[in-house]
């Protein structure tokens, strides 16, 4: 008791230590506060996950079995621990059968999912580039449209970047344990639904005679010399927390893409109508074809089953019947010494209000000054909110830069397709609504929180 009266009376007699002590305090009551409510959370959910692993199955059902797609090197490795500790105790509670694959190499998801078989779904831990890599093997199979069905694809925000998957599950900002366990718990639940792509197919030449192959992303494209400033700010990293500001001072006079002129070929959105939808006869044609598989003597002696029947989500259009005179007629736009280009799909929160169908292309302003560059860098990084220009609502549209699209030093200049690095090159992107199927319940819920 003596002990603790001699150290009150050394913090009256010291204000400045009494702050510091009050500040180490206050953060470790707050720790414990935090490290209680996950504790709490984790407990309910793996108590749900059980009810659903003990439940009874029908004879002969299959067991449930998953691959995840674990990108190690997410979040500086931060990424696996979180894994670990909220996401594959609920998946093994629930009775799936969980097979781990860690990518070692860039490129090594989409090779995977192009060959990917004997799972009932894939699970996505990374960011936005293994799940934009995930996607672009699915969808390059011969097979896209019967394996976009057969492999639902489970996401879980594990990278540094997440910009769709803030979009899917309503968070903003780095996810918290929440997020984590709530994006298991979709895949425990079976809640699907569907999730609406970009494709990207990039010309070899200016000419666009040499396509090369797609690419497939959810959020969208940037370009310009504010994606150049923010992808030099782990440069100044002695700057601590001031570093996402400093970058914008310090490249304001670098060679960064200060001019994103460019040639733009659109078509308008449509939902849907007999020419845009002309192909859906012939492939729903292919998929009821399907030669069946050779019979084995011994499948005599087993009575025959009723082939199951996928559910539909909703009753076929018959888009025959729509007929929209606008649908791919041809509009151009000359976009003239912008420093800003974007092209997003509705799975931003910039762009969430459109359709699923359309893509929005947003122009900055013209002729940047170093002064406003900086303001605007800093405004985007304070409140996430850029300065637009311009912006299109297209359902098709072909970018050809018509700017200088190499360094001072004759390297390449590079652009961001889901926080990924490309070279900058002729492209045509165009919106895949309903492309595949995800684990996430239709509303965000978590639109209302702040991560």
């Amino acid at each position: 008791m003596e002990r603790v009266t001699k150290f009150i009376g050394v913090l009256r007699r010291n204000p400045k230590k009494s702050l510091v002590f009050s500040g180490v305090l206050g953060y470790g009551v707050n720790y414990v506060k935090i490290k209680n409510e996950e504790r709490e959370m984790m407990r309910v959910l793996c108590k749900e996950a059980l009810a659903y692993g003990e439940m009874p199955k029908n004879l002969g059902e299959p067991d449930r079995h998953i691959t995840v797609l674990l990108n190690p090197a997410a979040k500086g490795g931060k990424g696996k621990t979180e894994f670990d500790r909220y996401c594959a105790p609920l998946l093994h509670l629930a009775g799936i059968k969980v097979a781990t694959v860690r990518t070692e190499h860039e490129g090594q998801a989409r090779d995977l999912m192009e060959v990917m078989d004997n799972t009932t779904a894939v699970v996505v831990a990374g960011g936005d580039g293994t799940l934009a890599e995930v996607l672009t093997g699915l969808l390059r199979r011969v097979d896209n449209a019967d394996a976009s069905r057969r492999f639902p694809l489970g996401i879980l925000p594990l990278g540094n970047n997440n910009t769709a998957l803030s979009a899917i599950w309503g968070f903003r900002g780095q996810p918290k344990p929440l997020h984590l366990a709530e994006a298991t718990m979709a895949i425990v639940r079976d809640i699907k639904r569907p999730l609406d792509v970009m494709e990207i197919l990039p010309f070899q030449d200016a000419k666009k005679t040499v396509p090369g192959k797609p690419v497939y992303a959810v959020s969208g494209i940037n370009w310009g010399a504010y994606r150049d400033a923010s992808e030099r700010k782990d440069i100044y990293w002695y700057w601590s927390v001031l570093k996402k500001y400093i970058t914008y001072v310090f490249s304001s006079y670098k060679d960064l893409s200060w001019d994103c002129s460019a040639e733009l070929e659109y078509t308008n959105p449509c939902s849907g109508c007999s020419r845009c939808h002309s192909q859906s006869s012939w492939e729903d044609t292919a998929q009821t074809n399907k030669p069946e598989p050779p019979r084995r003597w011994w499948m005599a002696y087993i009575p025959k089953t009723r082939p199951v029947q996928e559910p539909r989500q909703e009753e076929r259009i018959d888009y025959s019947s729509i007929i929209n005179e606008a649908c791919g007629k041809l509009e151009r736009k000359i976009v003239l010494n912008t420093s800003d280009v974007t092209v997003q799909s509705r799975n931003t929160p910039e762009s969430e209000d459109i359709p699923g169908y359309a893509l929005s292309v947003k122009t900055g302003p013209s002729n940047v000054g170093a002064f406003e560059f900086i303001q605007e860098g800093w405004r985007r990084e304070w409140s996430n909110v850029r300065t637009v220009a311009e912006e299109l609502i297209v359902g098709e549209v072909t970018l050809k830069p018509t700017g200088k699209t190499t360094t001072e030093e004759g390297k390449d200049r590079e652009l961001n397709i889901d926080n990924e690095a490309f070279e900058v090159r002729p492209m045509r992107i165009r919106a895949r609504p309903s492309a595949v199927t995800i684990f996430a319940p239709a509303n965000p819920p978590f639109a209302a929180s702040v991560g």
